[in-house]
């Protein structure tokens, strides 16, 4: 049997562990109290790690001594995780991206629901999927909506070290559908669910427009789009305007007798509970609802005025925009009315397909 060389399966070890903790050279020496240069020596076999260094390195870098110098055993499967308000979606795939198995749990967003929550359903969606499946053989990433936000960034990762995976990364749900709407190509990616957000990709830079949260943008998404529509049957009930078929889906959805006793309850339930409303501004402009078809049109006036300036930011006069999010599965009403305020350049095109597609490519990455 060949000897190992444990000297270079230790330095690759620790080249590798450190990437996938997120540090540089620099970052782990200051926390290790030693030069830059020292680590760059002990990566590329120059000299050998102080034994003394060992615990602090291998809790720095959440993993076991014995894992640092044992061989690396080779990624055979990839796990992507997707969580936002509403669901989180776990996905495994094999390395030809053959999916092994698909979790779907409730929302993770920690903002929303706390970060004790958050963590528990990553662990049982991660348990789950596994199922039995050994973690070192797996490399993860996990993009989650408000995962980056505060002392998440970090407490998430806490939880994935405990898995004892080949590799993993964490980061928010907008890196998810940007890796899924472009993959390694540039462009503008845009999220239009309940919030909206652009995303402009050139070579390894994103750069953001837009996503200010609903108490500062003006449209373009399926809060606003349900908010427009409980707003137009207030207008309705009090006289100020027509009534339509929206209003009486409206009114019924509301379980009021009039629009006007639901708007405690509306504000209870937040934005949530608006957006809950914008299948019916569909469900209505499909009727030819003129109230309907207007609400639509702003707002689709909205992401086209979002793509726009995501265009005139990146300095590019022809670009490709990708659409991903719940909107986009009545493309067939919005990108017609988005198409009619783009300026001359851009290439509009949507992904239809879940967004932790692309939490697949990252881990992949």
């Amino acid at each position: 049997m060949e000897d190992k060389d444990y000297a270079k399966i230790f330095s690759e070890n620790l080249k590798f562990r450190r990437k996938a903790a997120g540090l540089t050279q620099k970052q782990l020496a200051e926390k290790l109290g030693y030069t830059e240069k020292s680590v760059s020596k002990w990566e590329s076999g120059e000299s050998v790690t102080p034994s003394v260094v060992l615990p602090k390195l291998s809790a720095l870098l959440r993993v076991s001594i014995d894992e640092l110098l044992s061989d690396k055993t080779e990624t055979a499967y990839y796990l992507g995780v997707d969580g936002g308000g509403t669901k989180t979606e776990f996905l495994l795939c094999d390395k030809n991206r053959k999916v092994v198995s698909r979790i779907i749990l409730g929302g993770c967003n920690p903002v929303d629901i706390g970060l004790e929550k958050c963590l528990q359903i990553l662990k049982s969606g991660i348990e789950q999927v596994l199922d039995g499946i050994d973690p070192s053989m797996v490399s993860a990433f996990v993009g989650i909506a408000g995962g980056i936000t505060g002392d998440y960034k970090q407490r998430i990762p806490d939880l994935l070290s405990t898995f004892r995976f080949a590799s993993f990364s964490n980061g928010s749900d907008a890196e998810n559908a940007v890796a899924a709407a472009l993959e390694n190509g540039d462009g503008i990616a845009v999220i239009a669910g309940t919030g909206s957000i652009a995303f402009i990709k050139k070579g390894n830079e994103l750069t953001r427009v837009g996503g200010w949260g609903y108490l500062l943008e003006e449209g373009g998404s399926g809060y606003y789009i349900g908010r427009d529509a409980v707003y137009s049957a207030l207008m309705q009930e009090e006289g100020s305007l027509a009534t339509t078929l929206l209003y009486g889906s409206v009114l019924k959805k509301s379980g009021k007798a009039r629009v006007l006793d639901a708007i405690a309850d509306l504000y209870k339930g937040g934005k949530k509970e608006l957006a809950s409303y914008a299948p019916l501004v569909f469900e209505a402009a499909d009727q030819n609802d003129p109230v309907a078809k207007d609400i639509l049109a702003k707002n689709a006036k909205a992401i086209a005025d979002l793509i726009n300036r995501a265009q005139r930011l990146s300095g590019m006069t022809e670009i490709r925009a990708v659409i991903v999010g719940g909107l986009m599965s009545r493309s067939d009403l919005l990108i017609p009315l988005i198409k009619e305020g783009l300026n001359e350049g851009i290439a509009l095109d949507i992904y239809t397909d879940p967004p932790v597609n692309g939490a697949i490519t990252l881990a992949m990455a």
